[in-house]
């Protein structure tokens, strides 16, 4: 018998004998492994560095002034234009809370630009070309914001308190010694006489929607508009004139509006938009009574109409007589005085 160390293998021994379970891994495996390794390394080292980097612009942005912030914007939007529209969408929209104390910061900014002296500010051409610069900005600001709160969709009651606002800024702009420097603030007071004008209108036209205002807040805003026009001496004249046609027969100091006269030739009930809804005198026996629509004679209709021809022009002006007498108290209690200019 042969020994085992000198026995043969058969050729089909070869064939069937399985491979080696274990040896050093091919070089395309290695290859593949080390790279997938690399690419997972790399990938968690750029969220890292990304993540640090928001951190860090994070931690930049929050030591900024609101100037500084306002100027890293506007360099942002500068090189990149395309960033505007972007901005524009996620900035919220401007409040009075949020625009009024940068409006006090301009204002500081302007009276800190005086040249100083032992006597105090000094109101020449000399003290005027050094506070312009800060005057101006001022100026711009008042007048973009006040458009943003006279404008859709602010509603009237935001459009009179900012009203007031900005027209307390422009009573305080300083007067110049040179008549001619005083422009800015004339011109300033035009503008704003506008914008109460725009603001009546837009109030006057939401009344015709539906809208309804509160007596004492009409009232506040007449308040408001005749004590800016004596501090001003006359500037808001013809806003006080559109504000007695438009909106004051709500607390009695001018005749209702040609739209509410209307109503009233229609027979339907009297709306009240927060005003005075007061009875009216016929004839000459005394009689009283309101037009609340349900009346007999007030249901004829085409030339027959009670409200049109004679009747309609005694009604009117029986409806003035009574708003001169009324009224004019109330207009008095609350401190108006446009009775006065009637």
């Amino acid at each position: 018998m042969d020994s085992p160390a000198t026995l043969k293998r058969k050729p089909s021994e070869d064939i069937d004998s399985p491979m080696p379970s274990s040896g050093p891994p091919s070089p395309s495996e290695n290859n593949s492994d080390s790279n997938n390794d690399q690419a997972k390394v790399k990938r968690v080292r750029t969220t890292i560095q990304r993540v640090s980097k928001q951190k860090t612009v994070s931690k930049l942005i929050g030591t900024l002034t609101n100037a500084q912030l306002i100027n890293l914007v506007n360099t942002l939007v500068d090189s990149h234009p395309s960033l505007a529209e972007d901005i524009s969408n996620l900035v919220p929209r401007p409040t009075i809370g949020s625009v009024q104390p940068y409006l006090a910061a301009l204002e500081t900014k302007m009276q800190e630009s005086f040249p100083y002296t032992k006597w105090g500010p000094s109101h020449d051409d000399y003290s005027f070309n050094r506070v312009k610069p800060a005057l101006d900005e001022l100026i711009e600001n008042l007048v973009d914001y006040t458009n943003h709160f006279t404008s859709p969709p602010e509603f009237p009651t935001t459009s009179f308190s900012f009203l007031h606002i900005a027209t307390e800024f422009c009573h305080r702009l300083p007067n110049w010694d040179n008549p001619a420097n005083n422009e800015h603030k004339s011109n300033l007071y035009k503008s704003l006489a506008d914008f109460w004008i725009k603001a009546i209108q837009d109030a006057s036209s939401k009344l015709e929607e539906g809208k309804i205002y509160g007596q004492m807040t009409v009232q506040e805003w007449a308040k408001n508009l005749e004590q800016h026009n004596n501090t001003s001496q006359g500037m808001f004249s013809s806003a006080i004139e559109e504000f007695k046609t438009k909106l004051g027969w709500i607390i009695g100091i001018h005749t209702p509006a040609p739209s509410f006269s209307s109503a009233l030739s229609s027979g339907s009930p009297r709306p009240s938009y927060g005003g005075v809804t007061s009875n009216h005198n016929h004839g000459s026996n005394g009689s009283n009574h309101t037009n609340n629509g349900s009346n007999g004679n007030n249901s004829s209709d085409g030339a027959g109409s009670p409200y049109q021809g004679q009747h309609h022009s005694q009604q009117l002006q029986q409806q003035h007589q009574q708003s001169q007498q009324q009224p004019q108290a109330l207009g008095r209690n609350a401190g108006l005085g446009f009775h006065t200019r009637r």
